[in-house]
Formats: C-alpha cells, sequence, structure tokens
C-alpha cells in the first residue's frame, strides 16, 4: 500500500497575518459495537434527519467557564431562510442558555445585548454581521475566544469563508483586546491554537488538528479541538497523529486517554482509507469502556481532518484487535459524523 500524506495545508503567509490569526483565534458515555463500515457509535446520539423546513443539526462553539478553549457543540438549529441568525442568537447569554450550558461547564460566547442589527453574506463569501454595541462589552482579554468562536461557528455554512464584524453599521478601528477591526476574519478556523516553540519562520507552517477530552462537571465527557502550529512538515497527517499522542498541554484542562507512551509506527492512505498501525503502549489504556471509547474517538476525530479520508484501520504492532470492553477495531471505522450532541 503505497504511503501518502495527507493534505493539511502548509501555507506561506507574512509574518503580520500568521500573528493576526493567532490573536484572533486565539463524551464518552456507553456505546455499541460497531458493524463494518459503520460510524463508531459516540453518546447520545442525533435524532433523525430532520423533514426539509424543520431544524437541522448545528455546530457552535462556546468557552469553557474559565474562558481556556472554546467546545464544539452539535445542536439543534431552525432550518429557515433565517437559519444564520438562528444560529448566532444561540450563541448569545440568556438565562436559559447558562442554565443548559451551565451542566456542561461551559458558558455563552457572546453578550445578551448584543443585538444581531443585520447579516449581509456576498457572492465572494464574505459575511458581514452587524451587532449592537452592546457586542464590545465583553472582556478583552477574552476576544480570540469570541472572534474565534464566531468565525469557527459561521465557516460550517458552505456559503460563508470569511466574517467581518460590524458595529451599529460601521466596521471599528479595533476591537477591546487591540485586534484590527477593519481586517476580515478567515478563512481557516484555527480552533484554540498553540504555536510549537520549535516555529521560528512564521511564513512557512503546518497546522493540524487534534482532539482531546474535557470532563464537565456532571462528569461527561466532550470533545475538544485544539490547532497546533508547526514547523513545516511534508508529512501533516503522521504530524497529526504525534501530536495527538503527544497529548494536551500541562494546565489546559483538557485530558487523554491515549496513554503516554504510545508510539505510531506506521500511516497508510489510500483511496480514502487510512491505516494506521500504534504500538502495543495503546492497549495500557485506563478506565474501562469509558477510556476505550474515548482512545477510539480521539483517534477517529483527529484523522477525520485529513483530507479524503473515509474509514480508519487502527491496527496494534500490525495487527487487527478487538478491545476487552466490546470494541470491534477488526473492521475499518467511519469517522463520527457528529459528537457533543446537546
Amino acid at each position: 500500500m503505497k504511503k501518502q500524506a495527507a493534505s493539511i495545508p502548509t501555507p506561506a503567509a507574512p509574518l503580520l497575518l500568521l500573528a493576526a490569526l493567532l490573536v484572533l483565534l486565539v463524551f464518552a458515555g456507553c456505546a455499541l459495537e460497531p458493524e463494518a463500515g459503520e460510524d463508531f457509535p459516540l453518546p447520545e446520539p442525533p435524532p433523525p434527519a430532520p423533514e426539509p423546513g424543520e431544524v437541522r443539526t448545528g455546530l457552535l462553539y462556546y468557552p469553557d467557564a474559565e474562558w481556556r478553549f472554546l467546545v464544539p457543540l452539535h445542536r439543534e438549529i431552525p432550518e429557515t431562510e433565517t437559519i444564520v441568525r438562528h444560529t448566532l442568537e444561540k450563541l448569545r447569554d440568556t438565562s436559559q442558555l447558562r442554565q443548559e450550558l451551565d451542566t456542561l461547564g461551559l458558558v455563552p460566547l457572546l453578550p445578551g445585548d448584543a443585538d444581531i442589527l443585520g447579516i449581509n453574506i456576498d457572492a465572494s463569501g464574505l459575511a458581514r454581521v452587524d451587532f449592537s454595541g452592546a457586542f464590545l462589552q465583553y472582556d478583552p482579554s477574552r476576544e480570540r475566544h469570541v472572534l474565534g468562536g464566531l468565525l469557527c461557528t459561521l465557516r460550517q455554512f458552505p456559503e460563508i469563508e470569511r466574517l467581518e464584524i460590524m458595529i451599529d453599521g460601521a466596521s471599528p478601528e479595533k476591537f477591546p483586546g487591540g485586534t484590527p477591526g477593519r481586517m476580515p476574519l478567515g478563512p481557516e478556523c484555527l480552533i484554540n491554537p498553540e504555536v510549537d516553540d520549535a516555529l521560528e519562520d512564521y511564513r512557512h507552517y503546518t497546522a493540524v488538528k487534534v482532539y482531546f477530552c474535557f470532563m464537565t462537571p456532571h462528569r461527561r465527557i466532550l470533545y475538544v479541538p485544539v490547532t497546533r502550529i508547526l514547523p513545516p512538515s511534508d508529512d501533516a497527517a503522521s504530524a497529526a497523529v504525534k501530536e495527538l499522542l503527544a497529548g494536551p498541554r500541562r494546565g489546559s484542562g483538557l485530558f487523554s486517554d491515549i496513554p503516554p507512551d504510545t508510539v505510531l509506527r506506521s500511516l497508510q492512505l489510500e483511496d480514502g482509507l487510512v491505516v494506521i498501525d500504534l504500538s502495543k503502549d495503546l492497549l495500557d489504556y485506563e478506565g474501562g469502556r469509558t477510556g476505550a471509547e474515548n482512545v477510539v474517538n480521539q483517534i477517529l476525530l483527529t484523522l477525520a481532518q485529513l483530507e479524503g479520508v473515509n474509514e480508519i484501520q487502527i491496527l496494534v504492532e500490525g495487527e487487527k484487535v478487538s478491545l476487552p470492553e466490546e470494541i470491534d477495531l477488526t473492521v475499518p471505522l467511519k469517522p463520527p459524523a457528529v459528537y457533543n450532541f446537546f
């Protein structure tokens, strides 16, 4: 099988552009045994697909209660002509939303008084969202989460590539935290960015997205994406897996159930199938079925970010295995389309 690096952009960008991006952008439960070629089951699956004109499953980003990172939640959104507005409304602080998110250790992204005065999406993919002046009432130290959460939430819509935030009909010179106000955000959604200390030339870099775990106050587990900004790599797929195996940074508030001594032995991508071979240390996970589910879901969600991936075969020391918790890894698994459903 031919080894192939998955396509993750390694853009050449001016120092100012990457610096601006980094300023702007800052579950487990019971699962059933998967059948061949089917999605690996995640806790609390979403309801059946709605009829046209009812609701759809949308992706919204909320900060944790300490504003350390953004967490994506899949939520039901009314399927209407104003779906973009409905989506943004679900980010605003209300007593109901605050109560709902409190059980997850999350908080609303936008101030409650931040009225949406207008939304315009042009043919180039630029969305201009006009907020009332109350939008600027957020803590300036939280600016990268506020702006990044807005961009990443809106990027789920195919017609939106970039975002310009307006206040009372005009583009601000700068936002409270110092971010330039007339520079559209996007198109990259660098969610929860972390810059590698080895990166010296900001004009060339590789960005990979990996998934770690967050334990909510009610002991539900949510999966949180982290974007690692690395030196340029010709094998971004392997770089992503190695960053996943390295685990979250100390003090991040996140954890990984993948045993820390696990090593990537090989990774191949051909015809939409990723075959990832990991060392036997992978089997030293703790936490019973919950730990096993987290290990598998972290791998699937991370590899799902690679271009052209349809299915994933996980090997241990070159062999297909079944985990003791009746999780079958002898068949390829499809990356989950929906996770963190609430």
